[in-house]
């Protein structure tokens, strides 16, 4: 009986994983970009990054669409107790991002003559 457990036990470690890294992927890229952006405003003394961080986060806010706030939330419902304030500030502000572009994507209207970006061959 306990050869039965063990296929079972395998795959739910596998769904994990597969989900984490789907959240990953998601996540990485945010908090690079938050990293480098912390590290070079560094003017002088160790605390002015600190103070200077706090009041950026606030100005990104607001430039952060109800959509992306929305999905954000659902972001900190499930993994919050994982993340920091400023990794989920990122994460909405890259879900911004993502929303931002898609609406780009589907102003740009396709015509029946147009054709696709790559060429395939067999």
């Amino acid at each position: 009986m306990s050869r039965s457990q063990p296929p079972a036990a395998d795959r739910r470690r596998f769904l994990k994983t597969v989900g984490l890294a789907g959240l990953s992927s998601a996540l990485v890229p945010p908090i690079v970009a938050l990293a480098q952006s912390a590290s070079p405003p560094a003017g002088g003394a160790a605390a002015k990054p600190d103070s200077a961080a706090a009041p950026a986060a606030p100005a990104g806010a607001s430039d952060v669409s109800e959509d992306a706030r929305s999905l954000a939330e659902i972001i900190r419902r499930r993994y919050g107790k994982h993340l920091s304030p400023d990794q989920l500030e990122a994460v909405a502000r890259e879900l911004d991002g993502r929303i931002r572009g898609g609406r780009t994507l589907r102003e740009h209207k396709l015509t029946n003559g147009d054709e696709p970006d790559a060429t395939f061959h067999p």
